[in-house]
C-alpha cells in the first residue's frame, strides 16, 4: 500500500506559525480575490480561501464578475482597489474566460501584490531563482516532497500541465539547483503523444489537468510517486464530490506514494497563499 502524502499536518504547522504572527498585528490585512465567471471548481477553491483566511484573521475581499462585463472594467477595478492601504495581495483566479485577454488583466496587478506569481515580472524573477513570491500550488508540491524527504534531485519528473499557475512555474522550481530541485523534468500536455510511455518511465508524476480519475494504475510503475494537483467536481449518487486527476483508490494499492484529494496539495496551497499575503505585509511595513 502506498505512503499517503497528506498535507493537513504540515498545513496546521504553517497555520499555527502564521496565527502567532497575526496575533501581534493590529493592522487590518486584506487581500483581493477576483473571479470572472461561474466555474464551479474555482468557486469551491475560492470559498476555501475565504474560510481559512477569515479563521486566521485576514480580511479577504471577494469580487465575482459576470462574463458579460467589459475587460476594461475589470482592469480598472483591480487598479483602483489595489491602491488601498489595507490590500496586500491581489489574486485573479484562473482560468480567465477565453473571451478576455488574460495577460492584459494579469499585468494590471501590482507586482508587489502579485501573491499568485502570475505577472511576467514575477515569473521572470522565478526563472532567475530570485522570486518575489513563490506560487502557492507549485510551492505546495515542493513542500510535500521536502516534508516526506522524496527529493526530486536526479529523478525523472513528469508534469502533466503547462498552465501558467502550475506547470510552467513548477518546471522552473524543479530545475533549481539543490536536492529539492535538480530534477530531469518532462512536461506533457493535451497534444502529447504516447503519454503512457512517459508516465511509465517517470519517477514522480505531477498532474494538474482537471480530468477526474485520468491517471490510472496501468499508466504507472510500482515505485512511482504521484502528486495530484487536480480539483474536479463530480456528481455521484446525487452528491457533489471533489476528486483529483488520479484514480486514487486503484493507485493506492500500486504506487510508492500518492497525495489524496482533498487533503493533499490543496490544503497547503491555501496556507501558502496566505503566507504570501503576510510576506507582502511584512515587506511594506519593513518588518
Amino acid at each position: 500500500m502506498a505512503l499517503i502524502l497528506e498535507g493537513k499536518s504540515l498545513a496546521l504547522k504553517k497555520e499555527e506559525n502564521l496565527k502567532k504572527k497575526l496575533e501581534n498585528i493590529k493592522d487590518k490585512i486584506s487581500f483581493l480575490i477576483i473571479q470572472i465567471g461561474k466555474d464551479e471548481s474555482t468557486r469551491i477553491y475560492v470559498s476555501q480561501k475565504i474560510k481559512k483566511s477569515e479563521k486566521l484573521g485576514f480580511l479577504p475581499v471577494y469580487k465575482n464578475f459576470d462574463e458579460n462585463i467589459k475587460e476594461e472594467e475589470i482592469i480598472n477595478f483591480i487598479k483602483e482597489e489595489q491602491k488601498r492601504d489595507d490590500i496586500y495581495g491581489v489574486i485573479c483566479e484562473q482560468p480567465i474566460p477565453k473571451k478576455y485577454h488574460s495577460l492584459k488583466i494579469v499585468e494590471s496587478i501590482d507586482k508587489e501584490k502579485d501573491i499568485d506569481c502570475l505577472t511576467p515580472h514575477n515569473l521572470g524573477r522565478l526563472a532567475w531563482d530570485e522570486p518575489v513570491f513563490l506560487p502557492a500550488t507549485p510551492k505546495a508540491v515542493i513542500d510535500l516532497l521536502e516534508n516526506y524527504e522524496l527529493f526530486p534531485e536526479g529523478k525523472r519528473v513528469l508534469i502533466i500541465s503547462r498552465s501558467i499557475i502550475i506547470g510552467k512555474p513548477l518546471l522552473l522550481m524543479l530545475l533549481k539547483k539543490g536536492k529539492i530541485g535538480d530534477a530531469t523534468v518532462i512536461v506533457a500536455h493535451s497534444k502529447t503523444k504516447e503519454l503512457k510511455e512517459l508516465t511509465r518511465i517517470a519517477d514522480i508524476i505531477i498532474t494538474a489537468i482537471g480530468k477526474p480519475n485520468f491517471l490510472t494504475a496501468e499508466m504507472v510503475r510500482e515505485d512511482s510517486i504521484i502528486i495530484d494537483c487536480g480539483i474536479n467536481v463530480i456528481e455521484k449518487e446525487g452528491k457533489s464530490l471533489i476528486v483529483g486527476d488520479a484514480a486514487y483508490e486503484e493507485l493506492l494499492n500500486k504506487v510508492k506514494a500518492i497525495t489524496p484529494v482533498p487533503g493533499g496539495v490543496g490544503v497547503l496551497t491555501t496556507i501558502n497563499l496566505l503566507e504570501n499575503v503576510f510576506l507582502s505585509y511584512e515587506r511594506k511595513k519593513g518588518i
